[in-house]
């Protein structure tokens, strides 16, 4: 199914936009190498890893944003991004990541066996421009195709930690249900944090008995369209994921200055590329 056609301006201009999506905000700390103790590798559900890292006796503390990702060093290939799944001042410090690992996934089975096998391991951070550290006065909503939940898990405690005031969307898709690989934490934040949480899944199976929202995942956002305005999006998943999702909510007229996501800085759109309305299917959401 298509983006619905777009609403009004100049489509010049949105095709400018299409092509040229930015982050303008400043990362405050240069992304640096350090080495951090391995404290837990604990399978979260059949194919995710839950990774704690905390840094070393005697040093200085680790500093990232909301959003923000690492990269993992892991011989045997170049480095492993994921999106920090805790929240700056929470957790005592330590570093959260959500691992997929589906079998005959080699690059991400080495990823875990390393992780179980070593003490340590060195990491680059912090990465990515996608984040609240300068968190807007507006409602937040967050769309994260599986894996990206931690990018968005993130940015949720920080924004109940700051207080903020306006309301906070979660959509979070999945295939199937069972990829809801931590099923009991939004629906936690929902109902004593005042979150607003929709889960939708993109190919419920008759023996699933799934009674909730199904579909495309941005199309699930646009049924909620009047509640919306105002916001800021921040978007996790593949490429093809994003951009379909930034193409729809540029056809409903959400400006392109209010969506937000790494994938504009690590896959950007050539600049010969010319517009079209997407129909891409969502890509999971393993992180970076």
């Amino acid at each position: 199914m298509h983006p619905p056609d777009a609403i009004g301006g100049n489509i010049k201009k949105m095709v400018s936009e299409r092509q040229f999506p930015k982050e303008n905000r400043d990362v405050p700390v240069s992304p640096a190498q350090r080495r951090v103790r391995v404290k837990h590798v604990l399978r979260c559900a059949a194919h995710v890893y839950q990774v704690f890292l905390e840094r070393e006796d005697g040093e200085p503390p680790l500093f990232w944003e909301a959003g923000q990702y690492l990269e993992l060093i892991v011989p045997g290939g170049r480095p492993c991004a994921y999106s920090i799944a805790s929240a700056p001042g929470t957790q005592g410090g330590d570093l959260e990541l959500h691992i997929q690992c589906h079998p005959g996934h080699s690059r991400a089975q080495s990823v875990i066996e390393h992780l179980q096998s070593h003490r340590s391991v060195d990491i680059i951070l912090p990465k990515g421009e996608c984040h609240l550290g300068q968190c807007p006065q507006t409602p937040l909503v967050l769309i994260a195709a599986e894996t990206g939940f931690s990018q968005m898990k993130a940015m949720v405690e920080y924004s109940l930690l700051q207080g903020h005031s306006h309301p906070v969307h979660l959509y979070w898709g999945a295939r199937r249900p069972e990829a809801f690989y931590m099923p009991g934490l939004p629906v936690f934040w929902a109902s004593e944090k005042g979150l607003h949480y929709h889960p939708v899944v993109s190919e419920p199976d008759s023996l699933d008995e799934w009674s909730g929202r199904h579909g495309q995942l941005y199309q699930s956002v646009l049924e909620d369209q009047e509640q919306l305005m105002g916001a800021h999006f921040y978007i996790c998943g593949s490429p093809d994921m994003v951009y379909a999702t930034f193409d729809a909510l540029l056809d409903a007229g959400f400006p392109a200055g209010s969506i937000h996501s790494d994938v504009f800085s690590y896959s950007p759109r050539p600049a010969t590329e010319t517009w079209s309305q997407s129909s891409a299917p969502e890509g999971e959401g393993q992180a970076k």
